[in-house]
């Protein structure tokens, strides 16, 4: 019976390692069932949904220099934050959060695509030397939750590669905050 537990462990432990994936700095798990495209800029996360359904996350490759400043994060997100999405540039529509040596900026946005409204939730996480961002694109609540699942594994390298001393550390408790139900 113990050879049983201890082997059972075993493999669960091997599942949890195997679906952890590595993208630059970022460590995360890919939500069940959703599909992943990788190219040298991006990393893409899509759910197969009904025909009209958006349900997409982006996450880009790691850049030198941090983004600690709401100024900083607005430069950022005009980068990379998507070709015609609008994002709201009222007072208070950049959220800061920060803990465990991270940063990270929010901000939301609407965009159009086939003729329906798409949310975008544009997120930059920096460890002070770097910068990625993850991004989900969305018209549909189905995809929150599983969104808040991924942001739940997301993790960034808090040091410089090649360092002996570098570790990972997940987004601090607040971060990132889980975007509201749409609907």
């Amino acid at each position: 019976m113990k050879k049983i537990i201890t082997t059972t462990f075993m493999l669960l432990s091997l599942f949890q390692i195997k679906a952890q994936e590595i993208f630059g700095k970022a460590t995360f798990t890919v939500p069940t069932g959703w599909q992943i495209t990788r190219t040298t800029e991006t990393v893409t996360l899509e759910k197969a949904a009904k025909k009209g359904v958006v349900c997409k996350i982006i996450i880009s490759k790691t850049e030198k220099g941090g983004v600690a400043t709401a100024a900083e994060y607005l430069q950022f997100r005009t980068l990379y934050g998507g070709a015609g999405i609008s994002y709201q540039n009222q007072r208070g529509a950049v959220t800061k959060y920060e803990g465990d040596g991270l940063i990270c900026f929010f901000s939301k946005g609407t965009s159009t695509q086939q003729m329906a409204p798409v949310q975008s939730y544009f997120y930059s996480l920096s460890n002070g030397k770097q910068t990625l961002y993850y991004q989900l694109l969305t018209n549909n609540n189905t995809c929150i939750s599983e969104f808040n699942q991924f942001m739940e594994t997301l993790q960034m390298d808090l040091d410089e590669v090649g360092q002996t001393n570098a570790k990972r550390k997940a987004a601090p408790a607040a971060v990132p905050a889980a975007p509201a139900p749409m609907m």
